[in-house]
Order: structure tokens, then sequence, then C-alpha cells
């Protein structure tokens, strides 16, 4: 039986700066006995800085191609890959967002740079906003391209300016110079396509630490609060949903082909959240046995 194996790696592999000692012979046993391995994690950031870091600590070459992270499905959705896009998250979200296909990016700092009238939680920004009213007016980018569609990565470290300006993008059509007549009006927003819904995840402390999942709560109940309307999304990618234990299995079909062995016939994965990787697994393997019986009740 071809089998291949799914590793989380947060509270699998590592536990915060902490790497779990037992991981390392169980790996490298796996890697020597050429069993396909792909690590899936809702981490957000290059694969190849992750591939990098799980070398290092496993004593073996890990590849890019072998880390499905969070952002990483994305790069089947080329739909919008031409769109210019809102990147929310940390670190190098418009190099990670270029990785996996968006061509037109943008950042909620430089939206605030186009309207500075929209970030006033900082008092700081209040008092700035006020002296360029004072001294040249109110001034905005004329060259600013509206947002086609929200792409959210991971959470933000200013969750405040982030959750104020994606708000106002939806309900401004992604163009914040057009002050729309009623915001509570029944209409569709701009799309939102949204990584990793973990509200919480494992850290050195001793209780759980807020997760992108935190901030999508706080994101929708504001839109529904400031709307009446609910926040929809066009698609999430990220454990649990399919698309990444689907995404992981072709990783792990291609790197089995590779070494001469025949298609996977069966998957395992380890991971320490049950509201998340066991959760998404055991709802990867229905889709599996409804497709088998679907095929099986044709012939």
């Amino acid at each position: 039986l071809n089998f291949a194996c799914f590793f989380d790696i947060d509270g699998v592999i590592t536990q915060g700066p902490n790497f779990i000692k037992v991981a390392k012979p169980a790996i490298q046993t796996l890697i020597q006995l050429n069993v396909p391995i792909v690590f899936v994690s809702n981490t957000c950031m290059l694969e190849s800085d992750k591939a990098k870091q799980l070398s290092a600590v496993l004593g073996v070459t890990i590849r890019p191609e072998q880390v499905v992270l969070a952002q990483t499905p994305m790069r089947t959705l080329t739909d919008f890959h031409n769109k210019h896009v809102l990147i929310s998250g940390q670190g190098q979200v418009e190099d990670i967002a270029r990785i996996i296909g968006f061509k037109s990016t943008t950042t909620i700092e430089k939206v605030c740079k186009a309207f500075p009238e929209l970030d006033m939680v900082d008092h700081m920004n209040r008092a700035r906003l006020s002296e360029m009213i004072r001294t040249q007016g109110l001034v905005h980018d004329d060259n600013f391209r509206p947002i086609e569609a929200v792409v959210l990565l991971g959470e933000p470290i200013q969750w405040e300016r982030s959750l104020q300006v994606i708000i106002d993008l939806l309900l401004t059509d992604g163009n914040p110079a057009i002050v729309p007549s009623d915001s509570n009006t029944n209409h569709e927003h701009i799309p939102i396509i949204a990584c990793n819904r973990d509200l919480v995840f494992k850290a050195v402390a001793d209780l759980p630490r807020f997760g992108h999942g935190a901030f999508l709560t706080c994101l929708e109940t504001l839109y529904k609060s400031i709307s009446g309307n609910d926040l929809k999304y066009t698609a999430f990618v990220g454990k649990p949903f399919e698309i990444s234990y689907q995404y992981a299995e072709t990783i792990a079909n291609k790197i089995a082909l590779a070494n001469g062995q025949p298609k996977i016939e069966r998957v395992y994965f380890i991971g320490d959240n049950p509201d998340v990787d066991i959760i998404g697994a055991n709802m990867y393997n229905h889709l599996l046995q409804q497709e088998i019986r679907s095929v099986v009740e044709e012939q």
C-alpha cells in the first residue's frame, strides 16, 4: 500500500521557538523509507523560508514544494490573479501574494497613505490630519486604483486600523473616495478571499493565543453591526478546508512519481488541533469516500 504522511508543524514539529525532539528521528526514518512527506500548516510566510526552518530543525533537506502553508492553495484561484487586490497580513505579504499568483497588489498602509483620514483610532493620526487640513487641505492620491478584491493572508499587527480600512473598502466597493448613499444598503461587497480560520493556536504561553480566526470574527461582527448584512467569503483556503488537503495530496503524488512510486493510496495526517487538523482530515476523507461511491455507482 503506497502511502504519504502529512504533518502539521506548530504543535507537532515545533512548539513556539522549540522543536519537539521525537519529530526529528521520525521524519528522518520516513525519508529514508522514501515515504512522500508534505508539511501542511496554517502559518503564512514564504514556503522557501519555512522549508529552510524545517531543514535546520530536522537535519534533512525539506524542499519548498513539500510545504503547503495557509495561502499556498490560492495558486489555484486564477480568476483573481489579474485583479487589483488588497493584501492583509504581516511580513512580506506582497511578496507572498506575487509568488502565489497575484499580479497587482496593495496594502493597508498604502491605502491609509492615499486616504489619510481613514485611520482615526490612533490619536496621533488625528493630529497629523488636522495639521494637513490646516496647511493644505485634505489631500488624496488621485491615482488610487480601486480595490477589486480583499485577500486576507493572516492576522495583521494593528487590528483596529486593518478592520477600519477593510470595512471602508467593503462599504465603498473598493474606493474610499466614493461615499455610498446608505451603508445599510443590501448590496454585494467586493470579493473576500481568506485563509486560516484558526481561532487560537498553541504557543509558549499556558493559554492559547489569538489566531487569524479571531481577527476574522471581529471583521464579521463589525461588518454585520455597521452594514446590517452578513460578510460573505468568496473563497476560504487553509485547514480545515478540503482545498488544502487536496493540494497537499497533489504534491504528495508528484513526489511519489518523482520517486518512481505508484499513485498514493492512503494518507496519514498528524496534527494536534482537533478543531482544525483532525476535523479537516476527516472532512477530506469523507469527500474522498463520496467520490469513490460515485465512481462505483456509475459503474
